[in-house]
């Protein structure tokens, strides 16, 4: 007794400390969820719990029960990693900000804290983060040692005529059809005409490739365009001499490092991941199926169930909230039903473009916090960010819900037919070794989380929840592989299977006589 009223009074000092005044319930409650923890996870817990608070709009310091409930719920969902588990999810706000110093070659934390209110140096910065990445593997890339590589300001100081000029640039357009090639050092105009040769990907605004052609009165015509090599992670790693944890989480070593976890992965052959993309709630075909799935592995439960979204087909509208309570709701029953086959399977849902309560801008947050109470109650989930990553064991998943294939498509240059997009994409998003490579006119970042958008190293598998047909792109030297489910709802209630031990994946779908 006498342990529990010193506990009772940690949690209301450290509250008060804060400015935070808590009710006798949250008091209670919070005895309730670390009266079995100890002092430093507590304290740890709680600071997490805060820093959250401080972060809402709350009309009053006096704290309910309620609030604390639902900040609770919110710590849970954001990458709180247990050492013990297989399986983790880290949020992308979570995720510490590593940066590349060119100067001294190494993977470093930012000091600056990450903002919300982004200015022009902060835009500036994550373009510039963006190239040093992309610039510092192909400096060491093997072949293209013997490629002599040039810079803007070398060409805006000279008047000749240069022949086979080699540069590595970002493709911008500052001005209608007038296409500039800006690197660390300046900006110089370039002019496609019909003979240039575009390698196996796609180019478009914002892109980082290697420009080959002839310089001349100010301008660079272009003969050549082709992608930066990818780069594996173990490479990456080799080359930066380094196996710290850039991926998320608290572990100081890199998870594919780790031979406890290596050996883990090992002992588990048959566990599975099941991805879906775009599961509308508001639909009763669509629950129907997903009724099916559910049914159909609560014999042999897979590991995790990643929802990516969008979860609503109405969205955009006065009732899309509405629609999507009653969808959890529905989806919760559902689960209820199967609780005790998934009683060790972890429930990842991430958001999709069109979900709210955030517009467009990336990396988004999760889905409301009021949609937690139907799931968590049933089963263990995770209302993560977009994009979020996976540690499973030894591997790391970086899953991202975006219709970012046809975006890039549309904004290419360089002509493509239709059957060769999967494997143009799945090389384009690798060699650029960020998610979102496109202007933010086209798709705004927020400045300070780009980091959260980057591949660097690349991860063992990458899952693009594109509204595309579904696709497994396996890119030659990456180690990595590239997949889209393709749109549950839309293709007839198709999905993926991953198993992580066999680094295979496979299409599945609902059959079509249930």
């Amino acid at each position: 007794m006498e342990d529990e009223k010193v506990l009772r009074r940690e949690i209301i000092k450290t509250f008060q400390l804060n400015a935070f005044e808590l009710k006798r319930e949250a008091v209670n409650l919070c005895t309730e969820l670390f009266k079995d923890n100890d002092k430093e996870k507590r304290q740890r817990w709680l600071n997490k719990m805060i820093a959250v608070l401080k972060k809402q709009s709350l009309k009053s310091p006096l704290i309910s029960e309620e609030i604390i409930r639902d900040i609770f719920r919110q710590c849970k969902s954001k990458g709180v990693q247990d050492a013990g588990k297989l399986l983790n999810v880290f949020d992308a706000f979570s995720l510490k900000p590593y940066e590349y110093d060119a100067e001294l070659k190494k993977m470093i934390i930012r000091k600056e804290k990450p903002s919300l209110a982004a200015d022009s140096a902060s835009f500036a910065n994550a373009i510039r983060q963006r190239f040093l990445l992309v610039k510092q593997r192909a400096t060491r890339c093997t072949t293209l040692k013997n490629l002599k590589f040039t810079t803007c300001e070398c060409l805006l100081s000279s008047n000749k005529t240069i022949n086979g000029v080699v540069i590595l640039g970002m493709l911008t357009q500052q001005k209608a059809d007038c296409y500039h090639i800006e690197d660390l050092t300046g900006s110089i105009e370039v002019e496609f005409h019909d003979d240039t040769r575009f390698h196996h990907a796609l180019f478009h605004e914002h892109c980082i490739a290697i420009f080959e052609g002839t310089f001349e009165t100010g301008v660079l015509r272009v003969n050549e365009v082709a992608p930066v090599p990818v780069e594996c992670a173990d490479t990456t790693r080799k080359e930066l001499s380094s196996n710290e944890n850039w991926f998320g989480g608290e572990d100081k070593i890199a998870f594919r490092c780790n031979e406890r976890l290596e050996a883990s992965l090992a002992s588990h052959p048959e566990s599975a991941i099941v991805i879906l993309s775009d599961v509308f709630l508001d639909d009763e075909k669509v629950l129907k199926g997903v009724y099916h799935l559910l049914e159909g592995y609560c014999q042999i439960p897979p590991v995790a169930f990643v929802f990516c979204g969008n979860f609503c087909s109405r969205t955009r509208q006065k009732e899309t909230m509405a629609l999507l309570d009653r969808g959890f709701r529905w989806l919760a029953n559902q689960l209820n039903e199967f609780k005790d086959s998934y009683q060790k399977t972890q429930f990842i849902f991430v958001p999709g473009p069109d979900d709210p309560l955030v517009d467009m801008i990336l990396p988004r947050p999760n889905l409301p916090s009021m949609l937690f109470k139907h799931i968590s109650s049933v089963v263990n989930c995770t209302f993560a960010s977009n994009p979020c990553r996976i540690q499973y064991a030894s591997q790391e998943i970086v899953v991202f819900r975006n219709d970012m294939v046809k975006k890039m498509c549309r904004h290419s240059i360089n002509a493509i037919t239709p059957d060769s997009i999967p494997s143009r994409f799945a090389r384009s998003v690798l060699s650029q070794a960020h998610l979102c490579p496109l202007p933010m006119h086209i798709s705004p970042v927020i400045p300070d989380w780009s980091h959260a958008l980057a591949l660097n190293p690349l991860p063992d598998i990458l899952i693009t929840a594109d509204r595309f047909e579904s696709f497994t792109e396996n890119v030659a030297g990456s180690g990595c592989i590239v997949t889209n489910p393709g749109s549950f709802s839309r293709s007839n209630f198709g999905f993926q299977v991953y198993y992580p031990q066999q680094r295979k994946v496979e299409a599945s779908q609902i059959p079509a006589d249930s």
